[in-house]
């Protein structure tokens, strides 16, 4: 039985059921669905004689996600900061005991399970247009030269900044999401 493999500082489960075992049928809903409830966006910008500038911000709310960072599981090569480790002078811990290549009770509970809620500023620019600018026997009629910027900032509970959507390996694939910087001129003859 999973009680085998029960160690110090493993997690309490409750036979949610009441039937004597402690399996999947005792799987209960926790928190949000990993899919958000709500979507939020708001942009906001200013021109003023040539100078340009707006912020993009964008979020959701409702969602759990569920990351897990098993940093000893599997003989990863990685460890991540998650929290304090259980130990017998440190009982309430935020992490169960940490193992290396073991399935423990090859069950997480909540551990991984954080608040998908976020805000980021997803978009940023700021610029300066030319109305008329002769360039020896070139004339342009619009010339603009900008600085923008995508996901240059995120609040979130969550341990790392990964997309809200689920990359191809499941919830454990999802990339971090990348900032970028761009430099730009735009012109018209």
């Amino acid at each position: 039985t999973q009680d085998n493999y029960k160690l110090p500082g493993d997690y309490y489960y409750v036979d949610f059921n009441g039937d004597g075992k402690i399996n999947q049928d005792d799987q209960a809903p926790m928190g949000y669905s990993n899919i958000p409830q709500n979507t939020y966006n708001a942009t906001i910008g200013v021109n003023y004689k040539g100078w340009g500038a707006f912020v993009q911000f964008y979020g959701v709310n409702n969602v759990t996600r569920n990351a897990i960072l098993g940093s000893f599981a599997k003989q990863a090569d990685n460890v991540y900061d998650i929290g304090t480790w259980w130990a017998e002078d440190h009982e309430n811990a935020e992490m169960t005991t940490p193992r290396f290549n073991t399935n423990a009770a090859n069950r997480y509970g909540t551990q991984f399970d954080y608040d998908g809620s976020y805000l980021r500023l997803k978009n940023a620019e700021i610029s300066y247009t030319f109305n008329s600018l002769n360039v020896g026997r070139y004339k342009f009629t619009n010339v603009k030269i900008y600085l923008n910027g995508n996901n240059l900032w995120v609040y979130t509970k969550m341990p790392d900044d990964r997309e809200s959507n689920l990359g191809g390996l499941g919830q454990n694939g999802n990339y971090p999401t990348v900032k970028r910087f761009t430099l730009g001129l735009r012109f018209t003859l």
